[in-house]
Protein backbone atom coordinates (compact mmCIF):
# COMPACT_ATOMS: atom_id res chain seq x y z
CA UNK A 1 0.00 0.00 0.00
CA UNK A 2 1.36 3.54 -1.04
CA UNK A 3 0.24 6.71 0.75
CA UNK A 4 0.91 9.85 -0.35
CA UNK A 5 1.16 13.26 1.84
CA UNK A 6 -0.19 16.06 0.35
CA UNK A 7 -0.93 19.60 0.24
CA UNK A 8 -3.71 22.48 -0.86
CA UNK A 9 -2.45 25.35 -2.87
CA UNK A 10 -4.65 28.36 -2.73
CA UNK A 11 -4.85 30.52 -6.00
CA UNK A 12 -4.17 33.84 -6.16
CA UNK A 13 -7.23 36.30 -5.44
CA UNK A 14 -8.01 38.51 -8.95
CA UNK A 15 -10.29 41.62 -8.61
CA UNK A 16 -11.40 43.81 -11.38
CA UNK A 17 -9.98 47.69 -11.74
CA UNK A 18 -13.75 48.26 -11.17
CA UNK A 19 -13.67 47.53 -7.64
CA UNK A 20 -13.12 50.02 -5.02
CA UNK A 21 -10.08 49.36 -2.51
CA UNK A 22 -12.36 49.34 0.72
CA UNK A 23 -14.78 46.56 -1.12
CA UNK A 24 -11.92 44.44 -2.23
CA UNK A 25 -10.44 44.19 1.55
CA UNK A 26 -13.85 43.25 2.89
CA UNK A 27 -14.46 40.67 0.77
CA UNK A 28 -10.86 39.12 1.42
CA UNK A 29 -10.85 39.55 4.77
CA UNK A 30 -14.59 37.39 4.56
CA UNK A 31 -13.15 34.78 2.34
CA UNK A 32 -9.75 33.55 3.79
CA UNK A 33 -10.62 34.27 7.84
CA UNK A 34 -12.74 30.71 7.77
CA UNK A 35 -10.16 28.68 6.02
CA UNK A 36 -6.87 30.38 8.13
CA UNK A 37 -9.17 29.25 11.48
CA UNK A 38 -9.92 25.67 10.33
CA UNK A 39 -8.25 23.21 12.47
CA UNK A 40 -4.91 20.88 11.01
CA UNK A 41 -6.07 17.38 9.93
CA UNK A 42 -4.86 15.08 12.48
CA UNK A 43 -1.92 12.38 11.50
CA UNK A 44 -3.17 9.02 10.99
CA UNK A 45 -2.05 6.49 13.93
CA UNK A 46 -0.70 3.60 12.27
CA UNK A 47 0.38 -0.19 14.14
CA UNK A 48 0.10 -3.36 14.18
CA UNK A 49 -2.56 -5.19 15.18
CA UNK A 50 -2.66 -9.13 16.04
CA UNK A 51 -5.42 -11.60 14.95
CA UNK A 52 -5.26 -14.75 16.46
CA UNK A 53 -5.88 -17.51 13.71
CA UNK A 54 -8.81 -19.77 14.59
CA UNK A 55 -8.14 -22.89 16.55
CA UNK A 56 -9.21 -26.23 16.53
CA UNK A 57 -11.66 -27.76 19.03
CA UNK A 58 -10.18 -29.35 21.91
CA UNK A 59 -6.85 -27.06 20.69
CA UNK A 60 -4.88 -27.05 24.29
CA UNK A 61 -2.41 -25.12 21.91
CA UNK A 62 -1.14 -24.16 18.07
CA UNK A 63 1.93 -22.99 16.67
CA UNK A 64 2.52 -21.68 12.91
CA UNK A 65 5.17 -23.56 11.04
CA UNK A 66 5.42 -22.44 7.10
CA UNK A 67 3.31 -20.47 4.54
CA UNK A 68 3.26 -20.40 1.22
CA UNK A 69 5.17 -18.34 -1.20
CA UNK A 70 2.08 -16.27 -1.99
CA UNK A 71 1.08 -16.19 2.24
CA UNK A 72 -2.55 -17.54 1.27
CA UNK A 73 -1.70 -20.84 2.98
CA UNK A 74 -0.35 -21.56 6.18
CA UNK A 75 0.32 -24.45 8.15
CA UNK A 76 0.86 -25.57 11.80
CA UNK A 77 0.27 -28.19 14.90
CA UNK A 78 -2.17 -28.28 17.38
CA UNK A 79 -1.86 -30.56 20.79
CA UNK A 80 -5.31 -31.67 21.77
CA UNK A 81 -5.61 -31.87 25.85
CA UNK A 82 -3.59 -35.62 26.36
CA UNK A 83 -3.68 -36.34 22.50
CA UNK A 84 -0.60 -36.36 19.52
CA UNK A 85 -0.05 -33.48 17.70
CA UNK A 86 -2.04 -33.08 14.70
CA UNK A 87 -1.54 -30.81 11.46
CA UNK A 88 -3.71 -27.60 10.70
CA UNK A 89 -4.20 -25.97 7.85
CA UNK A 90 -5.28 -22.25 6.95
CA UNK A 91 -6.75 -21.27 3.96
CA UNK A 92 -6.99 -17.31 3.77
CA UNK A 93 -6.96 -17.54 7.75
CA UNK A 94 -10.14 -20.24 7.56
CA UNK A 95 -9.48 -23.44 9.20
CA UNK A 96 -8.68 -26.99 7.94
CA UNK A 97 -7.91 -29.85 9.66
CA UNK A 98 -5.61 -32.38 8.66
CA UNK A 99 -6.52 -35.73 8.63
CA UNK A 100 -4.81 -37.31 11.88
CA UNK A 101 -2.47 -40.07 12.18
CA UNK A 102 -1.52 -42.28 15.02
CA UNK A 103 1.40 -40.31 16.25
CA UNK A 104 2.79 -36.73 15.73
CA UNK A 105 2.03 -34.85 12.92
CA UNK A 106 4.18 -32.28 12.22
CA UNK A 107 4.03 -30.28 8.99
CA UNK A 108 6.38 -27.76 7.75
CA UNK A 109 5.81 -26.12 4.75
CA UNK A 110 3.02 -25.97 2.22
CA UNK A 111 2.78 -24.39 -1.60
CA UNK A 112 0.00 -22.11 -3.16
CA UNK A 113 -2.20 -25.08 -3.52
CA UNK A 114 -2.26 -26.44 -0.41
CA UNK A 115 -0.03 -29.58 -0.59
CA UNK A 116 1.39 -29.88 2.49
CA UNK A 117 5.30 -31.30 3.56
CA UNK A 118 6.19 -32.38 6.76
CA UNK A 119 6.93 -35.43 8.85
CA UNK A 120 5.36 -37.90 10.86
CA UNK A 121 7.15 -38.88 14.53
CA UNK A 122 6.46 -41.96 15.79
CA UNK A 123 6.86 -42.88 19.56
CA UNK A 124 8.88 -46.18 20.13
CA UNK A 125 9.29 -45.99 23.84
CA UNK A 126 13.31 -47.05 24.62
CA UNK A 127 14.28 -46.62 21.05
CA UNK A 128 13.13 -43.28 20.89
CA UNK A 129 11.28 -42.14 18.02
CA UNK A 130 11.24 -42.61 14.28
CA UNK A 131 10.68 -39.43 11.64
CA UNK A 132 9.02 -40.00 8.46
CA UNK A 133 8.57 -37.41 5.94
CA UNK A 134 5.31 -37.44 4.21
CA UNK A 135 3.30 -35.03 1.19
CA UNK A 136 -0.35 -34.56 1.95
CA UNK A 137 -2.48 -33.37 -0.12
CA UNK A 138 -7.10 -33.71 -0.59
CA UNK A 139 -6.84 -35.62 2.67
CA UNK A 140 -4.37 -38.11 1.92
CA UNK A 141 -0.59 -38.59 3.43
CA UNK A 142 1.72 -40.19 1.01
CA UNK A 143 5.01 -41.43 3.03
CA UNK A 144 7.86 -40.42 1.08
CA UNK A 145 10.86 -43.15 -0.15
CA UNK A 146 12.86 -44.23 2.59
CA UNK A 147 15.52 -47.10 2.96
CA UNK A 148 15.13 -50.03 5.89
CA UNK A 149 16.76 -48.24 8.92
CA UNK A 150 16.39 -44.86 7.94
CA UNK A 151 14.70 -41.62 9.00
CA UNK A 152 13.39 -38.59 6.83
CA UNK A 153 12.13 -35.07 7.23
CA UNK A 154 10.79 -32.83 4.51
CA UNK A 155 11.49 -29.18 4.99
CA UNK A 156 9.92 -27.72 2.04
CA UNK A 157 7.27 -28.12 -0.50
CA UNK A 158 7.39 -26.22 -4.40
CA UNK A 159 4.54 -25.30 -6.32
CA UNK A 160 5.05 -28.25 -8.56
CA UNK A 161 4.35 -30.96 -4.91
CA UNK A 162 8.37 -31.86 -5.11
CA UNK A 163 9.36 -31.90 -1.64
CA UNK A 164 12.78 -31.14 -0.24
CA UNK A 165 14.36 -32.81 3.14
CA UNK A 166 16.92 -34.84 4.68
CA UNK A 167 17.43 -38.69 5.43
CA UNK A 168 20.03 -40.36 8.09
CA UNK A 169 20.76 -43.28 9.07
CA UNK A 170 19.33 -44.62 12.46
CA UNK A 171 23.04 -45.91 13.70
CA UNK A 172 24.83 -42.53 12.41
CA UNK A 173 21.70 -39.64 13.18
CA UNK A 174 24.23 -36.82 12.53
CA UNK A 175 25.44 -37.26 8.76
CA UNK A 176 22.56 -35.94 7.38
CA UNK A 177 21.88 -36.48 3.51
CA UNK A 178 19.74 -33.42 1.49
CA UNK A 179 16.94 -35.39 -0.87
CA UNK A 180 14.47 -34.49 -2.90
CA UNK A 181 11.23 -36.64 -3.17
CA UNK A 182 9.40 -35.30 -7.36
CA UNK A 183 6.47 -35.16 -7.60
CA UNK A 184 6.93 -37.66 -10.14
CA UNK A 185 9.99 -39.93 -10.55
CA UNK A 186 12.69 -41.42 -7.41
CA UNK A 187 14.09 -39.59 -4.88
CA UNK A 188 17.31 -37.57 -5.94
CA UNK A 189 20.53 -37.60 -3.36
CA UNK A 190 22.99 -34.13 -3.32
CA UNK A 191 25.34 -35.33 -0.55
CA UNK A 192 25.42 -34.01 3.01
CA UNK A 193 24.21 -31.05 4.42
CA UNK A 194 21.12 -29.67 5.79
CA UNK A 195 18.24 -28.97 3.29
CA UNK A 196 16.55 -25.42 3.81
CA UNK A 197 14.02 -25.01 0.92
CA UNK A 198 13.29 -25.86 -2.89
CA UNK A 199 11.51 -23.01 -5.48
CA UNK A 200 11.11 -24.62 -9.06
CA UNK A 201 13.85 -26.43 -9.55
CA UNK A 202 16.10 -25.26 -7.21
CA UNK A 203 16.99 -25.95 -3.43
CA UNK A 204 19.17 -24.31 -0.83
CA UNK A 205 20.94 -26.73 1.48
CA UNK A 206 24.22 -25.87 4.04
CA UNK A 207 27.44 -27.64 4.54
CA UNK A 208 29.87 -26.74 6.78
CA UNK A 209 29.14 -23.58 7.20
CA UNK A 210 29.05 -22.92 3.01
CA UNK A 211 25.14 -22.22 1.73
CA UNK A 212 24.56 -23.69 -1.90
CA UNK A 213 21.87 -23.27 -4.07
CA UNK A 214 21.91 -26.87 -6.37
CA UNK A 215 19.85 -27.08 -9.70
CA UNK A 216 17.76 -30.28 -9.71
CA UNK A 217 17.81 -30.67 -13.10
CA UNK A 218 21.17 -30.63 -14.47
CA UNK A 219 23.40 -30.63 -11.11
CA UNK A 220 25.02 -27.57 -11.00
CA UNK A 221 25.99 -26.15 -7.80
CA UNK A 222 25.93 -22.86 -6.74
CA UNK A 223 27.70 -21.84 -3.49
CA UNK A 224 27.33 -18.83 -1.21
CA UNK A 225 30.45 -18.66 0.69
CA UNK A 226 30.32 -18.76 4.47
CA UNK A 227 26.71 -18.35 4.62
CA UNK A 228 25.42 -20.96 7.69
CA UNK A 229 22.91 -21.70 10.00
CA UNK A 230 20.21 -20.16 10.62
CA UNK A 231 18.85 -19.53 7.10
CA UNK A 232 15.29 -19.25 5.19
CA UNK A 233 14.40 -19.43 1.93
CA UNK A 234 11.91 -16.99 0.59
CA UNK A 235 10.63 -15.31 -2.37
CA UNK A 236 13.64 -16.69 -4.26
CA UNK A 237 16.67 -15.21 -2.10
CA UNK A 238 18.55 -16.05 0.67
CA UNK A 239 19.11 -15.41 4.06
CA UNK A 240 21.19 -16.20 6.50
CA UNK A 241 22.88 -14.44 9.44
CA UNK A 242 26.66 -13.43 9.61
CA UNK A 243 29.34 -13.03 12.48
CA UNK A 244 31.53 -10.08 11.52
CA UNK A 245 34.05 -10.51 15.15
CA UNK A 246 34.04 -8.57 17.68
CA UNK A 247 30.57 -9.76 18.65
CA UNK A 248 28.59 -8.19 15.47
CA UNK A 249 26.45 -9.74 13.57
CA UNK A 250 24.36 -8.97 10.30
CA UNK A 251 21.54 -10.92 8.01
CA UNK A 252 23.34 -10.81 4.30
CA UNK A 253 21.05 -11.76 1.25
CA UNK A 254 21.66 -13.64 -1.62
CA UNK A 255 20.03 -14.40 -4.73
CA UNK A 256 19.46 -17.73 -6.56
CA UNK A 257 22.69 -17.15 -8.72
CA UNK A 258 25.40 -16.73 -5.79
CA UNK A 259 25.29 -12.91 -5.90
CA UNK A 260 25.03 -11.20 -2.86
CA UNK A 261 22.80 -8.50 -2.94
CA UNK A 262 22.13 -7.12 0.66
CA UNK A 263 23.36 -6.77 4.27
CA UNK A 264 21.04 -5.93 7.34
CA UNK A 265 23.46 -4.64 10.28
CA UNK A 266 22.41 -5.87 13.60
CA UNK A 267 19.97 -9.28 12.46
CA UNK A 268 21.20 -12.22 13.93
CA UNK A 269 17.87 -14.14 12.75
CA UNK A 270 16.71 -14.26 9.47
CA UNK A 271 12.78 -14.96 9.53
CA UNK A 272 11.69 -13.88 5.63
CA UNK A 273 11.18 -11.47 2.92
CA UNK A 274 8.45 -10.68 0.83
CA UNK A 275 7.98 -8.71 -2.63
CA UNK A 276 8.71 -5.14 -2.00
CA UNK A 277 11.83 -5.59 -0.47
CA UNK A 278 11.10 -5.47 3.00
CA UNK A 279 13.56 -8.31 5.58
CA UNK A 280 11.86 -9.75 8.88
CA UNK A 281 14.26 -10.80 11.13
CA UNK A 282 15.52 -9.97 15.02
CA UNK A 283 18.15 -8.29 16.28
CA UNK A 284 19.81 -7.69 19.96
CA UNK A 285 17.53 -9.69 22.74
CA UNK A 286 15.43 -11.45 20.31
CA UNK A 287 13.81 -7.88 18.88
CA UNK A 288 11.37 -9.04 15.99
CA UNK A 289 12.64 -6.00 13.15
CA UNK A 290 11.48 -5.11 10.03
CA UNK A 291 14.56 -3.83 7.21
CA UNK A 292 13.56 -1.25 4.59
CA UNK A 293 15.14 1.03 2.20
CA UNK A 294 14.88 3.39 5.20
CA UNK A 295 16.21 1.46 7.64
CA UNK A 296 15.17 -0.92 10.64
CA UNK A 297 12.06 -0.12 12.45
CA UNK A 298 11.34 -2.83 15.62
CA UNK A 299 7.97 -4.36 15.37
CA UNK A 300 5.74 -2.90 18.43
CA UNK A 301 2.04 -4.98 19.15
CA UNK A 302 0.17 -6.57 21.60
CA UNK A 303 2.19 -9.79 22.14
CA UNK A 304 4.90 -10.04 19.81
CA UNK A 305 5.54 -12.66 17.05
CA UNK A 306 8.39 -15.08 18.83
CA UNK A 307 11.39 -15.47 17.07
CA UNK A 308 12.29 -18.97 17.95
CA UNK A 309 9.65 -19.49 15.78
CA UNK A 310 8.90 -19.83 11.96
CA UNK A 311 7.70 -16.49 11.28
CA UNK A 312 7.06 -14.54 7.65
CA UNK A 313 6.30 -10.86 6.39
CA UNK A 314 3.34 -10.69 3.38
CA UNK A 315 3.66 -8.74 0.54
CA UNK A 316 0.87 -6.47 2.89
CA UNK A 317 3.40 -6.21 5.27
CA UNK A 318 1.23 -8.70 7.19
CA UNK A 319 3.32 -10.83 9.36
CA UNK A 320 2.76 -14.31 10.46
CA UNK A 321 3.80 -15.94 13.65
CA UNK A 322 3.57 -17.87 17.17
CA UNK A 323 3.37 -15.55 19.75
CA UNK A 324 2.92 -17.09 23.59
CA UNK A 325 -0.46 -15.86 25.41
CA UNK A 326 -1.24 -15.58 28.80
CA UNK A 327 -0.89 -18.61 30.00
CA UNK A 328 2.23 -19.14 28.45
CA UNK A 329 1.19 -21.78 25.58
CA UNK A 330 1.89 -20.65 22.02
CA UNK A 331 -0.72 -19.46 19.50
CA UNK A 332 -0.66 -19.26 16.08
CA UNK A 333 -1.57 -15.57 14.51
CA UNK A 334 -1.53 -12.88 11.94
CA UNK A 335 -0.19 -9.14 12.80
CA UNK A 336 -2.38 -6.46 10.84
CA UNK A 337 -0.82 -3.37 9.88
CA UNK A 338 -3.59 -0.84 10.28
CA UNK A 339 -3.93 2.96 10.04
CA UNK A 340 -7.11 4.63 11.76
Amino acid sequence: MTRRLGWCAEGDLFWGEHLKRTRALLIAVLVLAPAAAAPPAAAAACGYDRRDLPAPAGADHHRATGSSTNNSRIVGWYSPSGGYARGVLWVNSTLREMAPLHFNVRPTAVNNTSVVAGYEEVHRGELGSLYRAFRYENGAYEYLGTEPGEHSRATGVNDAGDVVGTVWREESPLVRTVVLWPRNGTRKSFGQGVAIGVTGQKIVMTTDWSGWVVDTGTGVRTELPGAGLPMVLDNDRVLNTEYLGGGRVQLTEWDLNGVRVGAYDGGFKPLGKNGSGTVFGAHGDSTPALWRKTGRTDVVADRLPDVHEYADVTDAATLIGTYEGADGKPRAARWLWICS
